[in-house]
């Protein structure tokens, strides 16, 4: 008989209506990701800095806990990653959620990473997200990650740093920093957090939910004012742009957007793209037959088919 429904546990399926056969199967690894957020963007306004990395989608991993029921048939939704934000001062947009959702289950959500917020030096606030997104200047605060997803990102460490990383799976987003004056030119530098890195999936063979990047200084007037854009978190978040805009997060990782640069002319470069999420489930490799949508790529191990995906489709096992 199925199992009773006070047993089975929050992170499992609960059912008030069971799948056609009614009965369960115990998935060996579950595993969600949301799309990653779009980095925040540079601004030419006087005493600003590059955007903020955005944050990396959120990450949900069950193991051996996770219950679905033979003959109903699961839609699995890909959460997009969410757009880099222009030259001014708007935040990088968040990323999409990605759901496995169905009859007889109750809803997983892995939450979209959160917007870098802008280099503006009043209103530089990080979005909320799976991870949050890092904060520019005037935020004393960064994008807050959801618990047991991924983690908060950075902020810069004084009113004279660059912006923080979005936050990752792994780790907080890496605050902004501020090179002192030296023999230059140049003379300053206000550089970029580096993104939380991501948590690396074996069976999934990548990383999932790193952060994005905050972006770098490029202005050659009054001697030289510059900052290097952060590195993106390993491994598929943009990286933040020096003199550029910020690079895109990596299809099917949930990675977050780099910042963009500020420079001192009108066209200050954007965020990057958030990557699009993923999906992974494990079925045993014989004594059942599974049919699909959405085109997941299939690997064999250990007495084990994972199919992936990088877009939405469906899943039913019989």
């Amino acid at each position: 008989m199925p199992p009773l429904l006070s047993t089975i546990g929050a992170g499992s399926a609960i059912g008030f209506n069971p799948g056609a056969s009614a009965t369960p199967l115990t998935i060996n690894e579950f595993l969600l990701a949301g799309g990653g957020g779009g980095g925040g963007p540079g601004t030419s306004s006087s005493g600003n800095v590059g955007g903020g990395g955005a944050g990396g989608g959120g990450v949900i991993f069950l193991s051996n806990s996770f219950v679905v029921y033979l003959g109903t048939t699961y839609t699995i939704t890909i959460g997009g990653g969410g757009s880099g934000a222009s030259n001014g001062n708007g935040q990088g947009g968040d990323g999409g959620d990605s759901t496995f959702s169905g009859s007889d289950i109750t809803t997983q959500t892995a939450v979209g990473g959160g917007g870098g917020g802008p280099g503006h030096n009043v209103y530089g606030q990080g979005r909320d997200g799976g991870s949050g997104g890092g904060s520019g200047l005037g935020a004393s605060t960064p994008g807050q990650g959801t618990s047991g997803q991924g983690n908060n990102g950075g902020i810069p460490n004084d009113s004279a740093s660059g912006p923080g990383g979005g936050g990752g799976k792994a780790a907080v987003g890496g605050n902004g920093s501020y090179t002192p004056p030296g023999t230059g030119p140049p003379y300053y530098w206000y550089n970029g957090g580096n993104g939380g890195n991501g948590t690396y999936y074996g069976n999934a063979q990548r990383y999932l939910g790193p952060g994005g990047g905050g972006g770098g200084l490029y202005y050659t007037s009054a001697g030289g004012y510059y900052g290097g854009g952060g590195n993106g978190g390993a491994s598929g978040a943009g990286n933040g742009g020096y003199n550029a805009s910020g690079t895109n997060g990596s299809t099917g990782t949930g990675g977050g957007g780099g910042g963009g640069s500020r420079t001192e002319v009108s066209t200050s470069f954007t965020g990057g793209n958030g990557g699009g999420g993923f999906f992974m489930i494990g079925v045993p490799d014989s004594g059942y037959t599974v049919t699909t949508t959405g085109s997941p790529s299939i690997l064999t191990s250990s007495g084990y088919k994972y199919y992936r995906w990088e877009s939405s489709g469906t899943i039913t096992i019989s």
